[in-house]
């Protein structure tokens, strides 16, 4: 969303405010040896047999074949393309279930974040880690690709992904316009309606199913699937927006959710970005702080000095790329998207300040590896996944995208003024702005009337996913309860923190909510 002659990969990053909402969460710290379980046996569930309307009954009544697979069991379920017309056509999703180590009480569905990270790639990654010891022991551990992504039906915008790479770093020609003016807003809007047709050409009438509403009634369906007839749940990062919006939308079925480093559900596209810059901002300047007491600290002076030789290092690159060895440009777009990727956890710092002592000497390697590695880019130029597509078709339908020039510029002044050195970076058209669908979901409070407990954990310190927003949702929610954390990082839960830890683990394992909200 930066000024074009920061290249199309400006345009790819901010859909919605959705840079630190891409599939790039980070795995969750290792407390511990991991538990396995000794044999997986025989699947211990089958699916409710609950009352839906007719036109359901052949997703609520059918049968999942289940099968091994690494260790693991995994099935494919059937649902409606579009839940508000389920005679439409049907797509697949993507289930993995890791079975409680000892005496099965239930199942807890997990998403990751995104939009676009796989839930059945976390839980055959990770599921180990990602709750505690005691908590694996007795509950099964779902992970799900929501529709559009991975092994799921997905989205797709491109035949040969040299396209999506080039949009993604290849920089336009000097001499580039002022930026927001209308030709360079102009040039963006250019670049965005590219990727559309793009998008549209290549995976048809299916792009306007893939919002989170389409994806909290998958949620549904997959309780059902498992036998549940409660949704037990953990969601991170955008699984927070699929939690809270499952919560609006089957308020009785709500089991023990939480709902880490939340998003606030009323947040519009420039209030979730204002959002973004700001705790990106407080996350850089904390940087800042500690690498100035490091000796391979490439700024020099006092806190406020090293801000300005970032945003001079930065728009350097406007004017001078760095060329590297493959070929490409490291423009000002790619330097953004390296600081931005290494700010989710104070461990990632050692290694933002070789990036950036890099930069400033010259070479950019490092820098371009750090952005590659955000978008999923193999070495040879293709992608892991296809979650960068669906971070921003998702995004699309969920949040209404500015347009007009006037707004975008005001919108602009007022994130810039959040965050000097980093808001530049955030501002302009985003990547939704020629959509060809309507947006599909209204930001709006969510209130959850009759809901159990919901816990919402908050990270004082979060660059992604600021702190207010957590602040926000558990104000909002009837039955919110919220933890707030004093620290770095995107995702507090299960990470060695006994304060959060422990009520959380305590509602899993027996229904039992912290009934006041806690200051970790």
């Amino acid at each position: 969303m930066r000024s074009s002659r920061r290249g199309p990969a400006a345009l790819a990053v901010i859909a919605a405010a959705a840079l630190a909402l891409t599939g790039c969460i980070l795995p969750p710290p290792l407390p511990g040896e991991p538990t396995s379980p000794g044999g997986l046996g025989e699947p211990q569930w089958s699916a409710t047999e609950e009352q839906v309307a007719p036109e359901l009954e052949p997703f609520y009544g059918q049968q999942v074949e289940w099968a091994e697979c690494q260790g693991l069991w995994c099935g494919t379920v059937t649902a409606p393309m579009d839940w508000e017309d389920p005679s439409t056509d049907t797509i697949e999703l993507a289930v993995t279930v890791a079975p409680a180590t000892g005496e099965r009480h239930g199942a807890i569905f997990y998403n990751p974040g995104g939009p676009g990270a796989s839930g059945v790639e976390y839980v055959r990654d990770y599921g180990d880690y990602l709750l505690h010891p005691q908590v694996r022991e007795h509950y099964d551990l779902v992970g799900f690709d929501p529709r559009g992504v991975g092994g799921s039906t997905p989205i797709s915008c491109y035949d040969d992904p040299q396209e999506l790479y080039d949009w993604l770093w290849e920089l336009p020609p000097a001499p580039a316009p002022e930026p927001l003016s209308d030709e360079d807003l102009e040039q963006q809007l250019e670049s965005a309606q590219w990727f559309a047709d793009s998008c549209l050409e290549h995976t048809g009438p299916f792009l306007q199913f893939v919002g989170t509403e389409q994806v909290a009634a998958d949620l549904d369906l997959l309780r059902a699937m498992l036998g549940e007839e409660q949704l037990d749940y953990l969601g991170v990062s955008y699984g927070t927006l699929i939690g809270s919006t499952y919560a609006d939308l089957f308020p009785e079925h709500v089991g023990r959710m939480v709902l880490d480093a939340a998003v606030a559900p009323d947040a519009t596209d420039f209030e979730g970005t204002l959002h973004q810059a700001a705790g990106f901002e407080l996350a850089y300047g904390n940087f800042v702080a500690d690498c100035l007491q490091q000796r391979d600290c490439p700024f020099d002076g006092d806190e406020a000095d090293a801000l300005e030789q970032t945003r001079e290092l930065i728009e350097s690159l406007d004017e001078r790329p760095i060329p590297v060895a493959d070929g490409r440009e490291l423009g000002s777009g790619a330097l953004f998207i390296a600081i931005a990727a290494n700010l989710y956890s104070d461990a990632q710092w050692p290694t933002l300040r070789q990036i950036l002592a890099d930069v400033a000497s010259g070479s950019g390697e490092r820098a371009f590896a750090a952005a590659d590695e955000y978008y999923g880019i193999n070495p040879d130029g293709t992608f892991a996944d296809n979650s960068l597509e669906a971070l921003i078709a998702v995004n699309c339908l969920d949040q209404p995208a500015t347009t007009d020039f006037d707004q975008v510029r005001a919108n602009a002044e007022q994130i810039m003024a959040a965050a000097p050195t980093l808001g530049p970076d955030f501002v302009g058209l985003g990547s939704c702005a020629a959509w060809p669908f309507e947006a599909t979901r209204v930001p709006h409070e969510i209130t959850a009337p009759g809901a159990e407990p919901i816990i919402v954990i908050g990270g004082i310190n979060d660059p992604a996913t600021s702190y207010q927003q957590a602040v926000d949702l558990a104000t909002m929610l009837e039955s919110g309860v919220l933890i707030s954390v004093d620290d770095e990082g995107h995702g507090q839960y299960n990470g060695g923190n006994a304060c959060v830890d422990g009520p959380v683990n305590q509602y899993f394992l027996t229904g039992t909510a912290p009934t006041a909200d806690l200051d970790c």
